[in-house]
C-alpha cells in the first residue's frame, strides 16, 4: 500500500514536471516592450506605483529598478563638465571632441531669441509646416520582431504596441495635443527654417577643416555643420517622455527652451562590454566607425539584471538640462533620456538640435575672431533647409533626416578638376536615375556662376547653387523621392509608418501576451 502511493505520488510530480517543461518549451518570447512605452513606468519616479519595481528575494541590486537609482550609484561617474559660458573652440576641439566628452553649458540657451517663443508664436511663424510625429515613451522592439538578431528569431507578444510614425502640421499637433493632454505623442522632425533665424549656436563648434575652395565668405571658421531638428512634446503635469538606450551618428548640440531633460549616459569606448545592444554595431574610433545606430534591450526604468547581470557594472555619468541650457553629445555616446514640464503653468518640453559628422576635425589656421554665438540661419548646413523650394523639386516639403552627406559625395568629387557639361551628365547619370533636362539647366546656370566667383575651380564649384541644388535632388532621388511631399490641410495628418514588424505584417508574433505589471 505504501509503495503503491508513493509510486502515484512520482507519477504525479513527473506529470507536474512534464507539462513545466512543455510550458516553458512553448514560450517563444524573450523581448518585451519597455515598461514606460507601456504605459506603467511613464510617470515621474516619486509619483509611480513602486509594485512595477518590486524584485524577488535574492535578486542582485538594483534589478528592476530605474536608471540613475541610488542601487547603480556604484558604478556612477559623476555629472558631466558644467560651463557657464561657451568654452573655446580650442578647449571644445583638443579636450572634449576627440576625447569623445559630453558637457553642458548653463544658461547659453538664453542668447537665443527662440527662449521667448509661446505655443501662439510658434504656430503663427511656424504653424503650416510638416513635422514627424513619434510616441512620446520610445521602443523599438517592432524593429525586431520576425528578425534574425545575432542568430535567433525574434518572437514578439501579440499585444505589441505598433510603431506609428505621422505626418502632422506643427500647429495641428499643438492643438492636438491641447486637446488631449494625455496624447502620448511628441514631434521629433527636421527644422523648419524660419526657426534657424532664431537659434543662436554657441561658438565652440566652429573651428573645424574645411576643404580648399569650401570656406564661407566672409567666415572662414564656419564649421559644416549637418542637419538641424526641432523637438516639441506636451507632459501632463507628473509623466515624461522617455528614449530607448541608444547611440546617434553625429555629434549634436542641443539646446532646451522649455522643460528639463535627463541624460543618463555610457561610454561605449570602455563599457561597450558591459551594455547588450541589439546589433552590436558599435566599434571605438581605434576600430573604425560603426556600421551605424543601435540601441540596447534594456529597459530603462526596470533594469533587468538578473538577464542582464554584467549592466549593473557599467560606468555612467548623468546630465539635467533645463530651460536655457545647451548640451554636447559626442556621436556614438551611449544615452537615455527622460523629459518632463518645468513648471506647472508650462507643460511644453521643446528643443533646438544642430549636428555635425565625425569627419569634421579641428583647423586652427582659421580660428580667429570666432563669434561667441551665431545664428544658425546663417551656417550653409548640408540639410538646413526645410520646408525647401521648387529649386529642389525632389526634396521639397520632405523629412530629410539621416540623408547622405552631398558634399562629399557630390560637389568634392566634381572640385577636384575642370569637367565640361557631358562630365557632368556622365557622373549624374552614374548616381541616380534623373532627368537629363534638369542636368543640363544645372550645368548652364553654373557657367554663368562661374564668371562672377574670382579664385580656383574648387571655389566655382563649392560657391555654386546651381551645383548644390542638383546634388541635393540627386540625393533625395537616391532616397528614393519622386518629386514635392504636399503641403496638408489644416488638421490633417497620415502615417509614414504603422508597423509592428519591419518584416511585414504581424510576422514573428505568438500568442503570448505582456503581463501586465
Amino acid at each position: 500500500q505504501t509503495s503503491h502511493s508513493a509510486m502515484t505520488l512520482l507519477r504525479r510530480w513527473l506529470a507536474i514536471l512534464l507539462l513545466e517543461v512543455v510550458c516553458q518549451a512553448g514560450k517563444k518570447v524573450e523581448f518585451w516592450q519597455n515598461c514606460a512605452a507601456r504605459g506603467l513606468c511613464d510617470s515621474k519616479y516619486d509619483l509611480r506605483d513602486k509594485s512595477v519595481h518590486k524584485a524577488p528575494d535574492g535578486s542582485p541590486k538594483g534589478h528592476l529598478q530605474p536608471l540613475g537609482h541610488a542601487a547603480f550609484l556604484d558604478s556612477w561617474d559623476g555629472e558631466v563638465d558644467t560651463f557657464t559660458e561657451p568654452p573655446s573652440p580650442e578647449l571644445f576641439w583638443t579636450k572634449y571632441h576627440s576625447a569623445r566628452r559630453p558637457f553642458i553649458v548653463k544658461g547659453a540657451a538664453q542668447n537665443s531669441p527662440a527662449i521667448n517663443w509661446t505655443d501662439q508664436y510658434i504656430m503663427d511663424m511656424f504653424g503650416d509646416e510638416v513635422a514627424k510625429v513619434e510616441w512620446r515613451n520610445e521602443d523599438r522592439l517592432t524593429d525586431y520582431c520576425g528578425q534574425q538578431v545575432k542568430g535567433k528569431f525574434i518572437h514578439c507578444p501579440k499585444d505589441t504596441i505598433p510603431y506609428v510614425e505621422s505626418r502632422t502640421s506643427i500647429r495641428n499637433f499643438i492643438k492636438a495635443s491641447r486637446e488631449d493632454p494625455e496624447w502620448a505623442k511628441y514631434i521629433i522632425s527636421q527644422m523648419p527654417d524660419g526657426m534657424a533665424k532664431e537659434f543662436n549656436v554657441p561658438g565652440f563648434v566652429n573651428c573645424g577643416k574645411r576643404h580648399n575652395g569650401d570656406h564661407v565668405k566672409g567666415k572662414p571658421w564656419m564649421t559644416q555643420l549637418y542637419e538641424n531638428n526641432f523637438w516639441y512634446l506636451k507632459v501632463p503635469e507628473g509623466k515624461m517622455g522617455t528614449s530607448t538606450i541608444h547611440y546617434d551618428m553625429n555629434h549634436q548640440i542641443m539646446c532646451v527652451f522649455s522643460g528639463k531633460k535627463e541624460w543618463i549616459m555610457w561610454d561605449l569606448q570602455t563599457e561597450a562590454k558591459k551594455v547588450p545592444m541589439w546589433n552590436e554595431y558599435y566599434r571605438s574610433p581605434k576600430q573604425g566607425r560603426p556600421q551605424g545606430s543601435d540601441d540596447s534591450p534594456i529597459d530603462g526604468e526596470r533594469v533587468d539584471l538578473l538577464r542582464f547581470p554584467e549592466f549593473a557594472e557599467a560606468r555612467w555619468s548623468n546630465t539635467t538640462i533645463e530651460k536655457g541650457d545647451c548640451l554636447y553629445t559626442p556621436a556614438h555616446l551611449l544615452h537615455y533620456v527622460r523629459s518632463w514640464s518645468h513648471s506647472k503653468d508650462d507643460n511644453r518640453n521643446f528643443a533646438l538640435m544642430t549636428m555635425f559628422q565625425t569627419e569634421e576635425t579641428f583647423d586652427p589656421s582659421f580660428c580667429k575672431d570666432v563669434p561667441a554665438y551665431h545664428p544658425l540661419s546663417e551656417y550653409d548646413t548640408l540639410w538646413g533647409e526645410f520646408p525647401g523650394s521648387k529649386d529642389v523639386p525632389r526634396c521639397m516639403n520632405h523629412i530629410k533626416m539621416g540623408y547622405p552627406n552631398w558634399k562629399k559625395h557630390f560637389l568634392r568629387k566634381l572640385a577636384k578638376k575642370q569637367f565640361g557639361q557631358e562630365d557632368l551628365m556622365a557622373y549624374v547619370m552614374q548616381q541616380a536615375r534623373y532627368s537629363k533636362k534638369r542636368v543640363k539647366a544645372a550645368w548652364k546656370r553654373f557657367q554663368t556662376e562661374a564668371e562672377s566667383v574670382p579664385g580656383s575651380w574648387a571655389e566655382k564649384v563649392f560657391n555654386s547653387t546651381a551645383l548644390a541644388q542638383l546634388a541635393k535632388d540627386v540625393s533625395c532621388a537616391l532616397e528614393g523621392l519622386e518629386g514635392p511631399e504636399r503641403k496638408l490641410k489644416d488638421g490633417e495628418s497620415w502615417d509614414a509608418r504603422n508597423e509592428y514588424s519591419m518584416k511585414g505584417g504581424k510576422t514573428g508574433y505568438t500568442d503570448e501576451k505582456h503581463v501586465e505589471l
